[in-house]
């Protein structure tokens, strides 16, 4: 049976490998990527990138379908918008979880509760303000988080010194 997206995947593993996983391919990155016909996806970008968009879209729909049903004030949304990312965030700073099915699903909820927090700025102009600066506010220090454990995985690698011209950072092109 014809599969377009298997296709897809395979082609662009086989060309441009980075595209699907900007991770480094060792095993002490393992638990950022999953495999998907044959090629590693990265766990972030594969779950988070697409929940999010169709979350947001329809979440879109029923705004404009029926707006009453999502006319709570913008501070019940962010509120949501944090509660859904809680998970990811309590697991990445008091535990240490790999479990692969644990990570897509605090992805995905983060990625419907990113979509929630998007609603005021795209449908609520006088909140634009407001939801700029909680998102602002919200990735300065996620990035910097991001940054100061970049290496953290590295952690007892043989080739840790060598790095980023370790094996795990070498991608074969075609």
């Amino acid at each position: 049976m014809y599969n377009p997206l298997e296709r897809l995947v395979r082609y662009v593993w086989r060309r441009k490998p980075i595209v699907l996983a900007h991770h480094p391919s060792c095993s002490y990155y393992s638990h950022h990527t999953f495999e998907l016909y044959g090629a590693q996806l990265c766990l972030g970008c594969f779950v988070v990138y697409p929940v999010g968009l169709v979350s947001l879209s329809l979440l879109s729909l029923l705004y404009l379908m029926f707006p009453a049903v999502v006319a709570v004030p913008t501070v019940a949304l962010y509120a949501v918008a944090g509660a859904l990312a809680a998970p990811l965030l309590v697991s990445k700073a008091l535990f240490e979880v790999r479990d692969i099915r644990w990570r897509m699903l605090t992805k995905a909820l983060l990625a419907v509760g990113l979509a929630v927090a998007a609603l005021p700025v795209i449908f609520r102009p006088a909140d634009r303000l407001v939801g700029a600066v909680l998102f602002v506010g919200f990735l300065v220090p996620y990035v910097g988080y991001k940054g100061l454990t970049a290496l953290d995985d590295c952690e007892g690698c043989p080739e840790l010194a060598d790095r980023p011209n370790c094996s795990g950072l070498e991608f074969e092109w075609e």
